[in-house]
C-alpha cells in the first residue's frame, strides 16, 4: 500500500511538472507572438507617418519656380502689380503643420498657421535636431516632427535659407496603436485561459500511456520476481536438504536432483521467454521473412502434437483446406512457435476425451488459422487480459501445467511483427478458439 501511495505521489508530481512545462510553453509562444505582432503594427504605423513626412520634405525642397504676373493696361504694362507680389505661404496636408524659423529662431509664418499658432507657438528652434525624427507632445497632442535646413537657392523665398519644422499630428495613429495593444492583452488572457485548459488535457493525454506503461512494468517485474522465486526456493531447499545427508549417494538423492534439474529447466525457459519479449519491445528481434505457403510451417508443429494428444485420450482434428492456395510473407520459425504455443495451451486445458481442432479460413485478404478446444473456456473479463504477460486464468499460480503465462504474450508479439492480429473467442458450447490472421501476399 505504501509503495502504491508513493507511486501515485510521484505520478502526480510528474503530471504537475509536465502541466507547468506545457503551460509555460504556451505562455511563451503567445507572448512572443503578441510582441512580434504589436511591434510590426507599431513600426508599420510609424513607417507610414514617416513616409508622409518624407514626401512633405521633398515637396518643401522642390518648390516650383515663381512666375511674375503682369497685366497690360491702356498705357502699357502695369508695373504696380509687382509691388503686390507676395511670398507664398507654406502649404501642408490637413494633419500636418509647417513651421519656418529664421537662423535666429524667430517663427516666420505665424499668419499661415491660423488657429494652430496657439498650440504651436511654444515650440522653439533646436538646431541639434536637424534631420532627426522625433515625437513631440504639446498640450496632450502628439506630433511626429522633422527639422530640416532649406537651401538658400530654394524657389520659395519663405523657405530659402531658413529652418523648416514639419510636424504631423499622430493622435489618431497613437490611439489606434493603444487600442490594438488593449485588444492584444485581452486576447492574450483569453488564450492564456484556453492554454491552461489545453495544458491540463494534454498532460492527462500525454501521461496516460506513461502511467499505463509504468504500471505494466511494475506488474511485469513483480510477476517475474514471483516466477523466479518459486523455482529458486525449490532448488535451494533441495540443495540444503542434500547437505544434511553428506553420506548419501547420487542414486539415493536422485529424486532431489531430478526436481532441481526440472526447476533449472523452468528457469532457463523463463529467462529465454523474457529475453524474447525484451528483444521484441526493443525491436531488435531478427525476422527472416520469406514468401511461402502454409504447408511449410503447419506440418512440423502438428505432427508431434498429434501423437501427444492421442496419447492423452483426447481427439485431435486437422482440417486444413488452403495450405497450398495462399502465399504469405512470414518467418516460418516464428509462426511455428505461435502454433506450438496455441496447441500446447489447448492440450493443457482440454480434459480427457475432449476435442482439439485446428483449421484454416480465408477472410478477404486475411488468412486465418484457428485452434479450438473443448476445455474450461475463458470468461469475457479474462479474454481482455489473456495476452498480458504472466497473466493466467488460473489465479492460484500453480505450476502443474508448467507454464509461465508468457506464451500468449510472445505469440501476440510475433503476430504483431507480421502485421497480423490474434484474438480469442468462445467455442460453444464449451471451450475456446484462438485465431490468428496474416495478410495474404498477392
Amino acid at each position: 500500500m505504501k509503495v502504491k501511495t508513493r507511486q501515485n505521489r510521484i505520478t502526480r508530481r510528474q503530471q504537475f511538472q509536465l502541466f507547468l512545462s506545457i503551460m509555460a510553453t504556451f505562455a511563451i509562444l503567445f507572448l512572443t507572438l503578441g510582441i512580434i505582432i504589436f511591434n510590426l503594427f507599431q513600426s508599420s504605423t510609424y513607417r507610414s507617418i514617416d513616409s508622409d513626412i518624407k514626401s512633405q520634405v521633398a515637396s518643401v525642397k522642390k518648390q516650383p519656380t515663381l512666375q511674375k504676373k503682369t497685366q497690360d493696361g491702356p498705357h502699357g504694362p502695369d508695373t504696380s502689380n509687382e509691388k503686390n507680389n507676395r511670398q507664398p505661404d507654406p502649404q501642408a496636408p490637413f494633419q500636418a503643420s509647417i513651421l519656418v524659423f529664421s537662423s535666429s529662431g524667430k517663427l516666420l509664418n505665424k499668419t499661415s498657421l491660423g488657429n494652430r499658432y496657439s498650440v504651436l507657438k511654444h515650440i522653439k528652434l533646436n538646431k541639434k535636431n536637424i534631420n532627426k525624427k522625433q515625437t513631440l507632445t504639446i498640450k496632450k497632442m502628439s506630433f511626429r516632427a522633422l527639422l530640416i535646413k532649406v537651401s538658400k537657392t530654394n524657389n520659395n523665398p519663405m523657405y530659402a535659407g531658413n529652418y523648416v519644422l514639419i510636424m504631423q499630428n499622430i493622435d489618431t495613429q497613437i490611439q489606434a496603436v493603444n487600442n490594438f495593444q488593449k485588444i492584444l492583452i485581452i486576447t492574450f488572457f483569453i488564450f492564456w485561459i484556453i492554454a491552461l485548459i489545453l495544458s491540463y488535457v494534454l498532460t492527462r493525454i500525454s501521461m496516460f500511456p506513461i502511467i499505463k506503461s509504468w504500471k505494466q512494468q511494475s506488474e511485469f517485474v513483480n510477476d517475474a520476481a514471483h516466477e523466479l522465486r518459486t523455482p529458486l526456493t525449490i532448488i535451494q531447499g533441495k540443495l540444503e536438504y542434500m547437505l544434511t545427508k553428506p553420506h548419501k549417494t547420487i542414486i539415493d538423492e536422485a529424486e532431489s536432483i531430478s526436481v532441481s534439474l526440472d526447476e533449472v529447466n523452468r528457469l532457463n525457459s523463463l529467462t529465454n521467454n523474457l529475453l524474447i519479449l525484451a528483444r521484441s519491445d526493443q525491436a531488435t528481434t531478427k525476422m527472416d521473412y520469406k514468401i511461402t505457403t502454409p504447408e511449410f510451417f503447419l506440418k512440423d508443429p502438428i505432427m508431434p502434437f498429434k501423437e501427444i494428444i492421442n496419447s492423452q485420450n483426447k481427439v485431435f482434428q486437422v482440417n486444413i483446406h488452403h495450405k497450398n492456395d495462399v502465399k504469405l510473407n512470414v518467418d516460418r520459425d516464428k509462426i511455428k512457435q505461435v502454433l506450438i504455443i496455441l496447441l500446447d495451451n489447448a492440450t493443457k486445458y482440454t480434459p480427457e476425451n475432449g476435442t482439439i481442432r485446428i483449421y484454416d479460413y480465408i477472410d478477404g485478404s486475411k488468412y486465418q488459422i484457428i485452434v479450438s478446444d473443448t476445455g474450461i473456456g475463458i470468461s469475457d473479463t479474462d479474454k481482455k487480459k489473456i495476452f498480458g504477460r504472466f497473466y493466467r486464468v488460473d489465479k492460484s499460480r500453480n505450476h502443474n501445467s508448467g507454464g509461465h503465462g508468457l506464451g500468449l504474450a510472445i505469440a501476440q508479439q510475433i503476430i504483431n511483427n507480421h502485421h497480423g492480429k490474434i484474438f480469442v473467442r468462445s467455442n460453444l458450447p464449451t471451450g475456446s478458439e484462438f485465431i490468428f490472421e496474416l495478410p495474404i501476399k498477392h
